[in-house]
């Protein structure tokens, strides 16, 4: 799902956005005084399955069970009736009735819908919340894990209500059929396909083949179960409620299976970060599986709206993981992006108060002058505000980065006083992989006419033992004497799976020759090392080659001694 093409990404993101968000938000109309109408009963189109006590259809003497015949409504009012309301109050309705065993024709006039207010705000505040959290994740950080997470998120509470979409805003039948069938089949398939691959992307490896056939069975699952709305769209609102279930709990079993494969499967010191989304994940499949075992045994509509509210609390443990736990990496220099966006946004809107109020109270030839001079005070005020703006995004939004940037400034301040070449070693690997959390990490160093391997820590595989001067990765760094990107290296070819291999080197210059390099790898949860975390690991490995040029000066100069003193001593 990953695409490299940010345009292509953001256009699938809107578009399968926008179109739940049509089919779902249009039913807010119904509490700023556009009701939906309501007789009181609800049926399958054979069978009047309850009767709401106070309405219409009971004081008519219509009772559950009784046989009724709507085939005569429009396909329109047919669909509504059996979904259980009428597009307005004061419509009339006409079907046949079994009394006695005879059909009647009965006309009722709908009436009000008794649904509380807050209980659809709730509703629909639980379908747009995980939305949110999904199109921001993916747009963030696009990962496999995103993605299903954001496709999950378009029906995280079941196909949004269409009560609203289909009665009032789409009334020709054919369309209505049409973006009903599409509606049903996204719904149905997505969202189940999307927390399948979410589910097992949680191990941060690629998908094996028995997991991509886990994604393709939940999908045909889902096409199963939209079949109903698909064959009967006027009577889509009934379903197959038992295979409707059935087919649930496998997705909710597969679910479950990519779970406990991502905790087999994922890095030791994930696992701990792991448990807010899996304790969050298992909730949801519990209430969304409780939902479906009750559904349509129950009436009040605040059971509904509780089901509904409690789904809300899976996304925001996933939100929560991801921004404190880092189970994936969003990159930093978004939250800039957004601080910096913000920021000029008040300049502009301060900027744009201030000339309306010159342009109001002043003379235009002296409006011009004082917009100048206002320009620059703003201009200067806020780029001196850049480092506290920067300062406050890391402590608030990234605090557990900017601890470990923290941790890495003084870790490179202290390596200036270690007089131990192995200390030195263990400063520039093991240290980093501890703050910065990375799958591992290497030391070279210059050995007559190559690099050899100082140190090797994290990695399952240990890279090779000696680098010869005519490597590509080694020209690489010696035409730099800077940091290079290891996938941009022609001949080295981008592995698979970046948990046993490097994608950062830099090198340390003693007096501007290359004297060795250190390889990073990238986060235990897959992420790459982003620009800053490279600017952190510079100084540090700058002043470890400060520390072993000095080293070595000084055991040059106690040579140097020691054989002087030799000579005065044989002579």
């Amino acid at each position: 799902m990953k695409t490299s093409r940010p345009a292509v990404r953001a256009l699938i993101v809107a578009a399968l956005s926008l179109f739940f968000c049509v089919c779902s938000l249009p039913d807010l109309v119904r509490v700023a005084g556009h009701p939906n109408g309501d007789i009181g009963l609800i049926t399958d189109g054979k069978i009047v399955e309850s009767v709401s006590p106070g309405f219409p259809a009971q004081r008519s003497g219509i009772r559950p069970g009784m046989r009724i015949d709507i085939s005569g409504l429009a396909p329109l009012k047919r669909a509504a009736l059996a979904g259980g309301y009428v597009s307005a109050p004061g419509v009339d309705v006409t079907f046949r009735i079994q009394r006695a065993g005879k059909f009647e024709s009965l006309t009722l006039r709908s009436v009000p819908e008794n649904t509380a207010p807050g209980y659809i705000i709730i509703r629909q505040l639980a379908f747009l919340v995980p939305l949110l959290v999904g199109i921001s994740l993916v747009l963030l950080r696009p990962s496999a894990i995103t993605w299903g997470f954001f496709l999950f998120s378009l029906a995280a509470g079941g196909i949004p209500p269409t009560s609203v979409f289909y009665s009032r805003i789409v009334t020709d039948w054919n369309w209505s059929v049409f973006v009903g069938d599409v509606q049903s089949l996204l719904g149905a398939t997505l969202p189940k396909m999307g927390l399948v691959l979410f589910a097992f992307s949680l191990a941060g490896r690629p998908l094996s083949f028995w997991a991509r056939c886990a994604i393709a069975i939940t999908g045909a699952i889902g096409v199963i179960e939209a079949v109903p709305a698909i064959l009967y769209p006027d009577l889509a609102g009934s379903g197959w409620p038992t295979f409707n279930v059935a087919g649930d709990l496998l997705a909710a079993a597969i679910a479950l299976a990519g779970l406990f494969y991502a905790y087999a499967h994922v890095a030791i010191r994930l696992r701990q970060r792991l448990h807010w989304i899996a304790a969050g994940f298992i909730f949801w499949i519990i209430i969304d599986v409780t939902d479906k075992l009750l559904w349509p045994a129950y009436e009040p509509y605040w059971v509904h709206t509780a089901v509904d509210a409690a789904q809300v609390i899976f996304p925001l443990t996933v939100a929560y993981a991801i921004l404190r736990e880092r189970v994936v990496d969003i990159n930093f220099v978004i939250s800039r992006t957004v601080a910096y966006g913000l920021m000029t946004t008040v300049i502009v809107a301060i900027f744009a108060l201030i000339d309306l109020f010159l342009s109001r109270t002043m003379e235009s030839r002296f409006s011009l002058p004082v917009d100048i001079v206002v320009a620059l005070v703003l201009g200067f005020f806020f780029h001196g505000m850049r480092k506290r703006i920067d300062a406050g995004v890391d402590r608030v939004i990234f605090r557990k980065r900017h601890i470990a940037e923290m941790r890495l400034e003084k870790v490179s301040k202290a390596v200036v006083h270690v007089e131990e070449p192995a200390a030195i070693a263990a400063y520039l690997t093991k240290l980093p992989m501890e703050v910065l959390e990375l799958t591992g990490a290497a030391l070279y160093l210059r050995r007559e006419n190559g690099f050899a391997l100082e140190i090797c820590s994290g990695w399952k595989e240990q890279p090779a033992t000696t680098m010869t001067t005519s490597d590509p990765l080694v020209a690489f760094i010696s035409a730099e004497l800077g940091c290079v990107r290891v996938n941009d290296v022609p001949a080295v070819a981008a592995p698979a799976d970046r948990h046993d291999t490097p994608v950062l080197a830099i090198p340390l210059v003693f007096r501007r020759e290359l004297a060795g390099f250190v390889l990073y790898g990238a986060h235990e949860d897959g992420a790459d090392l982003d620009a800053d975390e490279q600017r952190a690991l510079v100084p540090l490995v700058n002043n470890a080659a400060m520390t072993y040029d000095h080293l070595e000066a000084q055991a040059l100069r106690e040579e140097n001694r020691a054989l002087r003193t030799l000579q005065v001593a044989v002579s």
